[in-house]
């Protein structure tokens, strides 16, 4: 007979596999170990499946415990978005929900404008924001994890739909001690035998190979190759001043401390584009309306130039 797991329990297991210690876990939830010890052996049986492994030494989850806390994590998204979405529809406010996926640059200057824009005009809804790559948005889109994806090229699955927002040019981002930081024009060429900071393939092919192939062509060596999974983990290491990286002109937009930003003087500086994607399939009706708030934002998008200024 199917039997409904219990919020209460499965608060229990997250906080255990966040631990990974039955003690902590159980001075978290201020209970006793072995109250928590029988929670966990009754999920598991109810579950039919293990999902710790423990020994005198160490607690660690099981495949099936990495599944259940992913899923258990959900859950409890959705569990406190219906309580707030309850309690404005209670007040007579309007309600509305935007699963939205972008990008970390997008998330600089583009997506606070669309979010202010679409809250002007749908005041009440309330937004989850992931950051993540393109490949996991898409994903997800498929999964119907997101209603909205912020995303870089390409788009090919055709279960979704997709439209150009803009195209950027990249920059040179730069320690602020560094002979380039100064230099009145920077050339591609300035670029041989600097040592760099880029992005990791597997988490941003397109704008990845974007920049080695435009290296590449300007006959353009590094020295040395840093890389890092995210845009702030890159400008970490412009900013320790162990390296110069080329980034989408919008990062220019964020000031990073002890880091200046450059456009590149040369005439065929790649430029990135960046799209709006959803499903073909619209559940949910605030979808399109802020498909077209996107649009609109992007259309009217202008970075400042200032962003640009030599250091004083």
């Amino acid at each position: 007979m199917y039997s409904p797991l219990e919020l209460r329990v499965l608060s229990s297991f997250l906080v255990l596999a966040d631990e990974l210690n039955f003690t902590r876990a159980a001075r978290r939830l201020n209970m006793t170990q072995p109250p928590l010890s029988l929670q966990i052996k009754q999920l598991e049986t109810q579950i039919g499946a293990q999902l710790f492994e423990r020994n005198k030494r160490s607690v660690r989850l099981t495949a099936a415990g990495q599944v259940l806390r992913a899923e258990a994590e959900k859950l409890f998204d959705i569990e406190h978005r219906a309580r707030q979405m309850v309690a404005q529809a209670d007040r007579g406010e309007n309600v509305g929900h935007l699963g939205i996926g972008l990008t970390a640059i997008s998330a600089i200057e583009l997506v606070p404008q669309i979010l202010r824009s679409f809250t002007a005009r749908t005041p009440g809804i309330l937004y989850s924001l992931r950051e993540y790559s393109s490949d996991a948005m898409l994903q997800s889109l498929l999964n119907n994890e997101l209603d909205v994806a912020i995303l870089r090229p390409p788009v090919t699955d055709p279960r979704l739909q997709a439209r150009r927002l803009m195209s950027e040019p990249y920059v040179l981002a730069v320690p602020a001690a560094h002979p380039l930081a100064t230099k009145p024009k920077v050339q591609a060429r300035d670029l041989h035998g600097q040592t760099m900071a880029t992005p990791e393939r597997r988490y941003g092919q397109y704008a990845h190979d974007t920049m080695m192939f435009w290296l590449a062509e300007q006959n353009v060596v590094p020295a040395r190759i840093h890389d890092g999974a995210r845009h702030h983990a890159v400008m970490s290491m412009v900013a320790a001043g162990l390296a110069v990286s080329l980034v989408p002109a919008s990062a220019a937009a964020q000031p990073v401390r002890d880091v200046v930003f450059r456009r590149l003087a040369n005439r065929d500086v790649p430029s990135l584009e960046l799209w709006v994607a959803f499903h073909r399939e619209i559940v949910n009706p605030m979808t399109l309306p802020f498909v077209e708030q996107v649009v609109e934002s992007a259309a009217r998008y202008k970075l400042d130039e200032r962003c640009f200024a030599r250091p004083s």
